[in-house]
């Protein structure tokens, strides 16, 4: 699970409070077992490797629009009208 701390507290639609606290920005479902450690990426934003205790590596990066409103994305370029 990936929190940010600081929407604690943030009002919610009833649609979006079904889906956990404000706070609460992404869960990782990847694992079959437990989580036995992880690490941030330094060199690549939002890049995370994780490990269970089955020994199996992950490493993977949530969308953009997970952690950032959508109105701060810039639009693709397929997406750009002309």
């Amino acid at each position: 699970m990936v929190w940010d701390l600081s929407r604690i507290d943030e009002e919610q639609t009833p649609e979006d409070a079904e889906d956990g606290p404000p706070e609460l920005l992404f869960i990782h479902g990847g694992h079959t077992s437990k989580i036995s450690d992880f690490s941030w990426n330094p060199c690549e934003d939002w890049v995370i490797a994780s490990v269970a205790e089955d020994n199996i590596l992950q490493i993977w990066q949530m969308a953009e629009n997970i952690y950032h409103d959508e109105d701060d994305i810039p639009p693709d370029e397929s997406t750009k009208v002309s």
